[in-house]
């Protein structure tokens, strides 16, 4: 059982493939292959990289390396930054380390979607409005998926929770939980994919989070 505090809401890694499935259902969303992309891409560069969905929002194109497998994020984008020894910068991150999503090749494949490329956004994630998603529109996305595959969601306090409780930071804390799942994961490998500027702050949010 969790301590008292923040209730965190989190997924099984393996359902990520269920949200992948129902961006592409025309039972929920009759709408072009590249928006469908854009909301599969979405869920799963979210939680590859566990980003904040004000991160999401604020990644670009041009920060992708997918050559090298990696992204390059500016320090403006971050929340907090990934070392608290030196001056706000960038941070690199590899993209599917665990080997899970097949990240680098779903990204070719939505940039190079025909939707992504008429929208004329720097953005990764723009909308039919506007050339930048909202946090709102994220949340909204990734609830209708969920709500949709009938995702089975988890609460740290263990009380049974709903479908529709699953948002963009959920994702996050499911990269956490799978990570902490692995005997191997050092709460410092940890603190460092989420990019925490301290490594207390992830004892703080993550020490509830049982190993299995």
């Amino acid at each position: 059982m969790a301590k008292q505090g923040t209730v965190h809401r989190y997924i099984d890694i393996s359902q990520v493939d269920s949200l992948r499935d129902a961006a592409h259902d025309r039972a929920l969303r009759y709408d072009s292959l590249g928006r469908r992309l854009r909301d599969e891409t979405l869920v799963v560069v979210g939680t590859d990289l566990g980003l904040r969905a004000n991160e999401l929002r604020g990644l670009k194109e041009s920060m992708f390396r997918l050559n090298s497998d990696e992204v390059q994020i500016p320090g403006h984008v971050q929340k907090d930054y990934p070392n608290e020894d030196i001056s706000p910068g960038s941070v690199t991150m590899r993209l599917d380390p665990f080997e899970h999503f097949g990240t680098v090749r779903l990204l070719r494949s939505y940039f190079n979607s025909e939707w992504f490329q008429e929208r004329g956004s720097e953005y990764a994630f723009p909308s039919r409005q506007s050339d930048q998603m909202t946090t709102e529109s994220m949340r909204n996305v990734v609830e209708a998926l969920a709500v949709h595959a009938d995702i089975t969601v988890h609460r740290s306090d263990g009380e049974p929770a709903d479908p529709s409780e699953l948002h963009p930071h959920a994702l996050r804390h499911s990269l956490s939980n799978y990570m902490l799942g692995d005997p191997d994961t050092r709460l410092i490998d940890l603190r460092n994919r989420l990019r925490h500027r301290s490594i207390s702050t992830t004892e703080r949010i993550y020490d509830h989070f049982q190993r299995r």
